[in-house]
């Protein structure tokens, strides 16, 4: 009775009840699936278009913005980089320019001594003599740095005193009167009256126009007077010429002594240098992961090349100056041409020198045996050096400056002046080899890196 009344004594109205409670709790009516469903997926469409409105909005943009520009484009193209990296290069290179002179020498000595050390340990006599590589290197390095300080030593005691001697005695002749008189007479001995007369008037004609009158009416034969009074002609006409070259002369005499100490501080950092060149090496290798990395990457490789290619140029033609130097020293020895030790010297010098060096190293020579004997021991001299080149070009096959390298012989003289003024004498030795190294990677192989055109160059130069 108390359940009926609770219920309101009505049992439909308690099924009732019971009814609506229970799919309360039980399970949710259809239509709340169905509000979320449709939420998510309204979720999922306004994202779709949100991104695809984003996109929309970023091609827009991308179409409006303006192209770039050719100047745009030519600035972007433009390497800042390498531009940089070489800049500080050549700042380095200039500042040290006062040490050309140190620098070379060191790296001709290290190259030459490297390359002598690295042959010589593949040697089975010296590998069975010397069973550890460390110990057969260092023995090789001493070897081969006695052998030189023994070939300077040598030389200097032999040479350095007569080259002193010799240049003075030829600055002094330079700076001589009498010296033109006396080649005059030879001059006049060796061509004849007939020609002599046309030559004094050309003399004559350079120098004043009186004295050139006086010299068409003088009609005496020769004699000391006449040949004296030429021979002063000429030197006051050739007076600046003969004092630039006794200047030069006595400067290159003077210059021995600094050669001679360059050489000693060449010698020694090139001993520490192939001394330790291993560790060197390895020093060198570990810039690869330092800060220094961007610039040891891009100029290390370039270096290397070029320096392997410019040493094996210089090993083979010092092999072909000492050659020229001791045959043309041999010469002049059976022509019995004083001062051979000054100018075989400057033939030494010379010989490293392209095109000009030929020249510049004939023209002491002739004048020494024009002064001292005459016309005929003149044209010997000739000869001899024609013969010695001879053997030069043929049978020793120096062909590194003109067929090997390609160079015409007017841009080899252009490059050498200009060279010359910049470097001094060692820009005579890098002038050939740079220019045929840069016209390589601008104009012949433009396709190609600096690393290629340099090691083309380098199997091109091992082949001779």
């Amino acid at each position: 009775m108390r359940g009926l009344a609770c219920t309101g004594g009505c049992p439909l109205l308690a099924q009732t009840r019971s009814y609506v409670r229970t799919p309360t709790y039980a399970r949710p009516p259809p239509t709340v699936a169905f509000t979320r469903n449709r939420t998510f997926s309204r979720t999922i469409h306004v994202r779709h278009s949100s991104a695809h409105v984003a996109s929309s909005t970023t091609d827009v943009s991308a179409s409006n913005a303006p192209p770039q520009t050719e100047l745009q484009s030519l600035i972007n193209a433009i390497p800042f980089k390498r531009l940089a990296i070489w800049s500080t290069v050549a700042a380095l290179a200039y500042q040290l320019h006062d040490f050309a002179g140190i620098v070379l020498g060191t790296f001709i000595v290290s190259f030459i001594g490297n390359s002598f050390v690295e042959s010589a340990q593949e040697k089975q006599l010296v590998q069975s003599v010397l069973p550890t590589p460390k110990m057969r290197r260092q023995v090789l390095v001493l070897l081969y740095f006695s052998m030189i300080l023994g070939v300077f030593t040598l030389l200097g005691v032999l040479t350095i005193p007569d080259i002193a001697r010799e240049g003075a005695d030829f600055v002094k002749r330079l700076q001589s009167d009498n010296i033109w008189v006396i080649l005059v007479e030879k001059m006049r001995r060796g061509v004849g009256d007939q020609v002599m007369n046309s030559l004094e008037k050309a003399v004559y004609l350079a120098t004043s126009n009186d004295i050139a009158a006086a010299a068409v009416t003088d009609t005496q034969v020769w004699c000391s007077p006449r040949s004296t009074k030429l021979g002063l002609a000429v030197s006051s006409m050739l007076k600046g010429y003969t004092t630039m070259a006794a200047k030069y002369t006595a400067v290159f005499v003077k210059s021995v002594a600094k050669f001679s100490l360059q050489a000693l501080v060449s010698l020694i950092l090139g001993f520490l240098f192939v001394w330790d060149m291993p560790r060197i090496s390895s020093g060198i290798s570990s810039l690869r992961t330092s800060r220094l990395a961007p610039m040891y990457n891009e100029v290390a490789p370039v270096l290397t090349v070029f320096g392997q290619l410019f040493g094996k140029a210089l090993q083979v033609q010092a092999q072909i100056a000492v050659v020229n130097t001791a045959l043309t020293a041999a010469g002049m020895w059976l022509l019995a041409i004083p001062g051979v030790g000054l100018l075989s010297l400057f033939v030494f010098l010379c010989s490293f020198i392209p095109i000009m060096g030929c020249i510049m190293s004939t023209v002491p020579i002739g004048f020494v045996a024009l002064t001292e004997y005459g016309f005929a021991k003149l044209a010997m001299v000739i000869l001899m050096v024609a013969a010695v080149h001879f053997v030069e070009a043929y049978a020793l096959n120096p062909a590194i400056y003109s067929a090997h390298l390609k160079l015409h012989p007017l841009m080899v003289l252009s490059v050498l002046l200009i060279s010359e003024h910049n470097l001094g004498v060692w820009g005579l030795m890098l002038a050939v080899p740079s220019t045929v190294f840069a016209l390589d990677y601008l104009i012949r192989y433009p396709n190609q890196s600096l690393k290629e055109v340099g090691e083309r160059e380098l199997c091109k130069l091992c082949e001779k």
